[in-house]
Formats: structure tokens, sequence, C-alpha cells
């Protein structure tokens, strides 16, 4: 009896790390994330623009599939935002992180450090946006939107 027991107590727990494992991997969206035409693909990566002076813009819809979801913006370290949500402007520094209950669209407005964006134009460096959705317990997505200079007309 005592081994039936010890193998019963076995399989809970690998059942458990199982389930705990799918939760912390599962990726499921808590929203549809539209961008605008300022964010477009290029070379199979999603880009938006960075003006000579480190000025960006672009456009989020947001479109729940659950409600009271945590929508969080990261971007290049030393990037300052204006970021306009229901016609409230919200500024700051490096991360941007609100909740999503209902359909929002968010005008984000940036400006990348001086010396990030000479690196940028000299293409020394890599810069990203990254936009994450999380709700626990597995409702989660990351979204990665690269800074490209803008080309010059020839």
């Amino acid at each position: 009896m005592v081994k039936m027991d010890k193998k019963i107590v076995t399989l809970a727990v690998i059942l458990v790390a199982v389930l705990v494992y799918a939760m912390k991997t599962a990726s499921i969206p808590p929203a549809y994330v539209e961008g605008s035409a300022e964010i477009f693909l290029m070379n199979n990566k999603t880009v938006t623009i960075v003006e000579k002076d480190g000025w960006g813009l672009f456009t989020l819809t947001i479109k729940p599939k659950i409600s009271d979801f945590t929508l969080e913006i990261e971007f290049p370290e030393g990037t300052k935002y204006l970021i306009k949500k229901n016609g409230k402007e919200l500024r700051g520094e490096n991360t941007f992180s609100t909740k999503i209950s209902g359909n929002t669209e968010l005008i984000v407005n940036f400006q990348l450090p001086k010396d990030k964006t000479e690196r940028l134009y000299r293409e020394e460096g890599e810069y990203y946006i990254k936009i994450k959705t999380t709700k626990l317990p597995f409702w989660n997505a990351e979204y990665t939107i690269y800074l490209i200079p803008r080309k010059e007309k020839s």
C-alpha cells in the first residue's frame, strides 16, 4: 500500500511541475495591438522611424480580449516620452506602464538621447522599443519595434 502512495505522490508532483511550466511559458495575448502607419515591416522586422533630432512618433490601437491587463512600453535607456492616452498626456523616461480595461488608443511620442541618435544614424547600434501586455496567470505577449533612421531622399 505504501509503494502505491509513493507512485501517486510522484505523479502528482510531476503533474504540478508540468502545469506550472505550461502557465509560465504560455503566450496568449490579452489584447489585439495594432500599430499605425508609422509602424511598418522592413526586412521581416517591425520598425518605426527616428528623425535626426531623435524624435519618433507612432500610434497603438489596443482592443482587449480581457480587461484590466498591464501594458508596458520599454524604451532604450535615457529615452523621454510623451504618451497621450484617452486625451490625457503622460510624460516620463525609459518605461511606461498602465492598466488597460477597454478599447484604447495611445499616441506615443518619444525622443532618443542625442548620443544614441547619432549612433543609430552612423549605423553603430541597434535600438528597439518593447511592448509587453500581461495579466496573470498566462495572458502575455511581447512585441518589438526596431528604431531606424530616416533615409535621405536621393
